[in-house]
C-alpha cells in the first residue's frame, strides 16, 4: 500500500477538499506507482460515493480520507484497503460513543482518548476496505482487524491504514506530497 498526504488550508470548501483528495490520489499513483507516463489514471465515484481508481481501465484498490487541514489517499494493486484520519487535538466529547460501543468496536480497549481514536480510525478504515456499513462495524469487536492495521502520527492527526490480509508483501509506504496553502 502506498499512502500520500498533504496539509491544506483549513478554510477550503468541501468541494475543493474533495477535488484535492482525488488529485492527490492521481498524483500518488503517477509518482509512486508502476505506471508509464502514457497510462491514464482516473478517479471516479461508485454508487455509494467511494472512490473508484482505474489505471488504463484496470481497477486498483484505493481509499481517501480528510479532516480539516489534512487529506490522505492510498492505493494498492494487491489488497483491499481503507484509511482514516482523525484530528487528535479535537475537543469533541467522545464519551457517549465510548459508553455506547464499549462491547462493540471498543471491546478490549482501555477506553482512553488515545485508545478511542485508534479503534475509531480502525473501524472507519476497515469499513472502507470491506465495504461494510460503519454502523455494523461499530457493533462488533475489532480483535482480528487490529493485526492488519498500521498507524501513523502526522501531528496533530492520527492516520490508520488497514489492508486486507494476504500472502502478498503488505509493506506500507507513507509520503508527504506538496502542501497546499492557498
Amino acid at each position: 500500500m502506498v499512502i500520500g498526504y498533504r496539509l491544506y488550508n483549513k478554510t477550503a470548501s468541501p468541494l475543493k477538499v474533495s477535488a484535492e483528495a482525488r488529485e492527490l490520489l492521481v498524483q500518488l499513483v503517477q509518482k509512486y506507482g508502476a505506471t508509464e507516463a502514457s497510462q491514464q489514471v482516473v478517479v471516479d465515484k461508485t454508487d455509494s460515493g467511494a472512490p473508484l481508481l482505474t489505471v488504463d481501465g484496470r481497477s486498483v484498490y484505493c481509499s481517501i480520507t480528510h479532516k480539516s487541514g489534512c487529506i490522505a489517499a492510498a492505493y494498492s494493486s494487491t489488497n483491499k484497503i481503507g484509511i482514516d484520519l482523525e484530528d487528535l487535538s479535537t475537543n469533541k466529547d467522545y464519551q457517549r460513543i465510548r459508553d455506547h460501543y464499549k462491547d462493540g468496536f471498543l471491546a478490549g480497549s482501555a477506553l482512553t482518548k488515545k485508545d478511542f481514536f485508534h479503534h475509531w480510525t480502525l473501524a472507519e478504515a476497515f469499513a472502507k476496505a470491506s465495504g461494510a456499513s460503519l454502523l455494523n462495524v461499530l457493533e462488533s469487536p475489532l480483535h482480528h482487524q487490529k493485526k492488519s492495521a498500521t498507524y501513523f502520527q502526522i501531528h496533530p492527526f492520527l492516520l490508520c491504514a488497514y489492508q486486507e490480509p494476504s500472502v502478498e508483501n503488505n509493506e506500507i509506504a507513507l509520503h508527504q506530497l506538496d502542501s497546499d496553502n492557498q
